[in-house]
């Protein structure tokens, strides 16, 4: 059946030079170039039939497209928008979604957010939250595990999550890692996050929100803008090139930087004072899923924390909830690592009222009752119960988390103890300091604020001042075990073990307490070494570059006390209390704490006649 002759098909030579483009192009889809051979065939064949026929497709599909090229030309080969119900919620119903999980779930709620209490805040369906959050890669209160290493994939030795950037379209996510040092192979959660997040440990979730904000806000972005040239984004470069600080190389995983933005950028700023190194994520979703990998928690790590600041959270929340398509960039770094050889501030001023002579040494003072072996760990008073003693020195080696319980059956374990007797030995810790006592009796590891901090060294400051200068009223024939203490100091100075130094630094410091034989303020003293060695255990501080002067100051602390000088030593207790206590303060997740806090409340160190101010000790 030959079929009826339908209206033909005449094509001028560019129409036909642009079909004949089609159908040979490699880039053009495969629908384009069947419709541009249907209008070419159908030049040569006058029914739909013989077209059909020679192409192999149906007849209605020929006399669809020979219709529209007749009444639309070329342009009636396109795609046109296909009739569908539309949306039910809008790119601003979208971003809302995605914004209210960086907010506590309502009361009655899980501990995070589900589709079906999201779905009840927002008047959604359920199923419209389901697929918005499975179009993002959005999982609240779900564990981020470690997907796949990718080419561009951000190194396993990556140790601080330093700053983010955003600015639709664009994600930038930097973190460090220390070049030359070894190179340990990450299993999970080895990467510290609390420079910049605190001790929120949904971090993950915080950047996939902040990636899919980024990525549902910068779909209508038209403009090309010149992010090279962004001085947001330089000043970005400089904040964590800064934080990183000396010997560390900053690697930036970035989405939606064009291709020639990273090399503009280094070359705009080429003096930046740490190794950049760009991974350029293909997509928004890679950014995110990089981002988990990086972060990954570890799923034996419990959950059963206490609050802690979500700085970053509330900041990101209230970015973005506030944006507009001409808001400024948000720009999130973690303050410079702190320095402990920074010197401490002298000035005229003096912290108490102290005499102008110094005490010498009385034969008729009483001896010490009780001088322990240098060997003794730090805050370890010797009345206290060895099974306290024991607790305490495997509390301090469990490598717990602010808000972690204290489990009283893997203690009885591994100790060989009863769960009773661990219970006492727990409270008796709590009653120290060391550990906090929950309701029902149980007992966790106390998060450290700076108000915990001048506590506990407003309180190391003036006994340890007390102290030094009654053991320069008792004469040097008594720094004996001191001066075994501080031969430790130097030889783990002179091994650079930034290990050994901080447990020999507060030996050193315990001795010099029960030197002084004052039997009560020496137990006290040496409680508050073991709640300071507690903050420092959770803060996991870093003494690396701080050995020599820990050292130097030791040493200047036991010259003065040789020479029976109570009133000098006094003052150097003081400058090294307030360097350290500046110090730990510097190491907190918080960033509202002012630098000089310290000083502001308890004074300065009085500085000697022609004594340089700002000199270190």
């Amino acid at each position: 059946m030959v079929g009826r002759p339908r209206n033909s098909v005449v094509l001028t030579e560019d129409e036909r030079a642009t079909l004949l483009m089609w159908t040979r192009s490699r880039t053009c889809s495969q629908a384009r170039a069947r419709r541009a051979q249907i209008v070419l065939a159908c030049e040569d064949e006058p029914t739909n039939t013989a077209v059909a026929g020679r192409l192999g497709i149906s007849r209605d599909m020929v006399g669809k497209w020979r219709a529209r090229f007749l009444a639309d030309r070329l342009d009636g080969l396109d795609e046109r928008s296909r009739p569908g119900r539309p949306p039910t919620a809008d790119d601003d119903t979208v971003a809302h979604v995605l914004v209210r999980t960086l907010t506590p779930p309502p009361p009655g709620a899980r501990q995070a957010w589900s589709t079906r209490s999201m779905a009840a805040e927002t008047g959604l369906s359920q199923s419209t939250v389901n697929r918005i959050w499975r179009t993002y890669g959005i999982r609240p209160g779900m564990r981020a595990t470690a997907g796949p290493r990718r080419a561009w994939s951000l190194p396993d030795h990556a140790e601080e999550v330093v700053g983010l950037f955003l600015a639709p379209p664009v994600c930038v996510l930097a973190v460090t890692a220390r070049a030359g040092g070894p190179k340990r192979v990450r299993d999970s959660a080895a990467t510290d996050i609390s420079r910049l997040f605190g001790q929120d440990r949904e971090a993950p979730h915080v950047l996939a929100v902040a990636g899919a904000f980024a990525a549902l806000r910068g779909n209508h972005r038209t403009e090309a803008a010149p992010w090279a040239d962004h001085p947001a984004l330089r000043a970005f470069l400089q904040q964590v090139s800064s934080a990183a600080g000396t010997g560390a190389t900053v690697h930036l995983l970035e989405h939606g930087v064009p291709a020639d933005g990273c090399t503009a950028l280094e070359r705009h700023e080429p003096a930046l004072p740490a190794r950049v190194r760009w991974h350029r994520a293909p997509n928004s979703e890679a950014w995110t899923d990089e981002a988990r990998r990086l972060l990954a928690v570890d799923a034996s790590v419990p959950r059963d924390v206490g609050p802690d600041p979500h700085r970053l959270r509330d900041a990101l929340l209230t970015w973005s909830t506030t944006w507009t398509p001409s808001a400024t960039a948000f720009t999130r770094v973690a303050a410079p690592r702190p320095s402990y050889d920074r010197p401490a501030i002298c000035g005229p001023e003096n912290d108490s009222k102290v005499l102008d002579g110094s005490a010498v040494g009385d034969p008729a003072m009483p001896t010490a009752t009780h001088i322990t072996s240098p060997d003794a760990a730090p805050g370890a008073p010797v009345t206290t119960d060895p099974v306290v003693g024991l607790l305490r020195e495997a509390v301090l080696a469990g490598g717990h988390r602010p808000g972690d319980r204290v489990r009283e059956a893997p203690l009885a374990v591994r100790l060989g103890l009863s769960r009773r007797v661990v219970r006492a030995g727990l409270r008796a810790l709590a009653e120290e300091g060391m550990l906090e006592l929950l309701p029902g009796g149980a007992t966790a590891v106390p998060a450290v604020t700076a108000k915990d901090v001048l506590d506990l060294y407003a309180l190391r400051a003036s006994l340890g001042a007390l102290l030094m200068r009654r053991i320069a009223m008792l004469g040097p024939h008594r720094l004996g075990p001191a001066s075994a203490a501080l031969a430790e100091v130097r030889a783990a100075a002179r091994d650079n073990d930034h290990l050994r130094i901080r447990e020999d630094d507060l030996r050193y410091q315990d001795a010099l307490a029960r030197i002084a034989d004052l039997p009560q303020a020496a137990q006290t003293f040496e409680r508050l070494t073991a709640r300071l060695r507690m903050f420092v255990a959770v803060l996991d501080m870093d003494y690396s570059q701080a050995c020599d002067t820990i050292r130097n100051e030791d040493a200047a602390v036991h010259d003065a006390l040789c020479n029976a000088d109570g009133n000098e030593a006094a003052r150097l207790w003081r400058v090294k209390i307030e360097r350290c206590v500046r110090y730990m303060i510097a190491q907190l997740p918080e960033d509202d704490v002012a630098p000089y806090l310290w000083t502001t409340l308890a004074g300065r160190p009085r500085m000697r006649p022609g004594e340089p101010r700002g000199v270190a000790h």
